[in-house]
């Protein structure tokens, strides 16, 4: 179609590259494309086809991450709490929650959700609780959702 000979490498730039943060993932490897990106977040090369369209697919679920952000800062703020504060405070805590799973990526995730719990304490119960209500089992089922939406 553009009549000239060229390797094409796709990438997802997602908005965090704005602030030089986040995975950026290309499809074919590159390394011209790869020196370009990491410069503007973490570029992620993924080696076939079929296995891009999983990472395009948890792309979706940033809206999703923001509006349970929003959600738990509405609530303080129902509470008393003044939505500067509240987002704050919110936004702060999920920061360094995602700052220490970076740290710890090289371990499996199962390891944060336990040791982010004590017995009978307050990360126990909410885990349990949105357990109960399949709210993890629902985010696998959006994950499906977007992936059966990008292979049509």
């Amino acid at each position: 179609m553009i009549k000239v000979k060229a390797n094409i490498v796709r990438a997802i730039p997602l908005p965090p590259i704005s602030i030089k943060k986040g995975p950026i993932p290309i499809y074919p490897p590159s390394k011209k494309v790869k020196n370009f990106f990491d410069n503007l977040g973490t570029t992620i090369e993924i080696k076939n086809e079929k296995s891009s369209i999983n990472f395009w697919a948890t792309s979706g679920m940033m809206a999703s991450y923001y509006d349970m952000l929003r959600i738990m800062s509405d609530w303080l703020v129902k509470r008393g709490i003044k939505k500067i504060d509240a987002q704050k405070y919110i936004t702060s805590l999920f920061l360094a929650l995602s700052e220490d799973a970076v740290v710890n990526s090289k371990k499996d995730l199962k390891f944060l959700v336990k040791e982010s719990q004590t017995l009978k304490g307050l990360n126990e119960q909410g885990l349990k609780e949105m357990s109960k209500k399949k709210v993890y089992k629902s985010i696998t089922e959006t994950l499906n959702s977007i992936h059966k939406r990008l292979n049509k």
